[in-house]
């Protein structure tokens, strides 16, 4: 290959007052100079043609980008929304819980108070809340209705709620564990005070009259008609003939009659060994049998038998045994 041998002289003619340039150059060094070049050429058209076909993919890649990325921080600012929602839902399921442990506290007070009313001994477990840092603030104190209140728009670090989530939890736990305690109290309480008022119902508690003159007290008195001292069973309460005449308790209508000393008379069980007795009535207006309830008329005021006037003899006895009908003589006729 005679070829590669030869070379070519290459003459750079500046101008008229420079020397002229020769150098040459074998024919190996321009075929491999032309190649390079060929190269290079191909190269550059090649990256021009892939960056002009790629040049839309990128701009759409980017746009995906740009469109995901906006809705990822949308995406976390609802989370961030939903976070803080749930955050004011645990606050204030912590105020529910410090005011219904509040309103447990409060019906643990009226349940004592009203065992105290009704005479009734606490005896057994209590259920007892927890005091609170300052006994004379209460959960009311902490409402959001209403009344003033102020402080820096702060964000809840972690470590608060945390701890919040973690009181509200035992708060309900504790709150769980009072309704469990208070349940069977409540039911005792609520025998008892049915016990109560069925014991109220039956205690000769109310006038029998609507008179209150009383023209003779119980115990030992001069006789209006021997003028003797005398053993007086009862309390005498004037009235006019025909004043209705009403049963201090519920009870049955044990007896009804006359003789000649007690009159017209009506006499009352109303168990637990206390009889209630009536005399000198004008008008008898039960029968023997008879269910009658605190406040029934059962009779009209009169002045039949050992009398000197119309007035009503009242008596009570307690287990066969005629006590001072006074102290029972609490509240007039109205009461349930």
């Amino acid at each position: 290959m005679k070829w590669r041998r030869q070379k070519f002289t290459f003459i750079v003619i500046p101008d008229a007052n420079n020397q002229v340039i020769r150098f040459q150059l074998s024919a190996v060094v321009l075929l491999s100079a032309l190649i390079l070049s060929i190269a290079l050429a191909i190269s550059a058209l090649s990256a021009m043609f892939l960056y002009r076909s790629h040049t839309g993919e990128i701009g759409r890649l980017k746009q995906e980008l740009t469109h995901a990325a906006g809705k990822y921080d949308k995406i976390i600012s609802d989370k961030d929304q939903h976070i803080g929602d749930l955050q004011t839902e645990v606050a204030g399921l912590s105020d529910q819980a410090q005011s219904i442990k509040q309103q447990m506290s409060d019906i643990n007070k009226l349940q004592t108070q009203l065992k105290q009313i009704a005479g009734i001994s606490s005896s057994g477990k209590t259920a007892s809340v927890k005091s609170q840092p300052d006994a004379n603030v209460t959960v009311s104190d902490y409402s959001l209705d209403g009344g003033g209140t102020g402080g820096e728009d702060l964000p809840v670090p972690s470590g608060a709620m945390d701890s919040l989530m973690s009181d509200t939890r035992n708060d309900f736990s504790t709150i769980d564990r009072l309704i469990q305690d208070m349940k069977p109290q409540l039911e005792q309480t609520k025998d008892a005070m049915l016990l109560r008022q069925q014991w109220l119902r039956t205690t000769p508690t109310i006038w029998p009259t609507d008179s209150r003159k009383v023209t003779s007290l119980f115990g030992i008195r001069r006789d209006p008609f021997t003028h003797q001292a005398r053993y007086h069973a009862g309390l005498d309460i004037s009235g006019d003939v025909g004043n209705p005449i009403y049963a201090a308790a519920d009870g049955t209508v044990t007896g009804t009659g006359k003789d000649g000393s007690r009159g017209n008379y009506v006499e009352v069980s109303h168990g637990h060994g206390l009889l209630t007795r009536y005399m000198h009535l004008s008008k008898i207006l039960t029968t023997v049998g008879t269910k009658v309830s605190k406040g029934d008329i059962i009779a009209e005021l009169g002045s039949t038998g050992r009398s000197t006037g119309p007035h009503l003899h009242y008596e009570v006895s307690v287990n066969g045994g005629n006590v001072d009908p006074r102290p029972y003589l609490q509240a007039t006729r109205k009461e349930p």
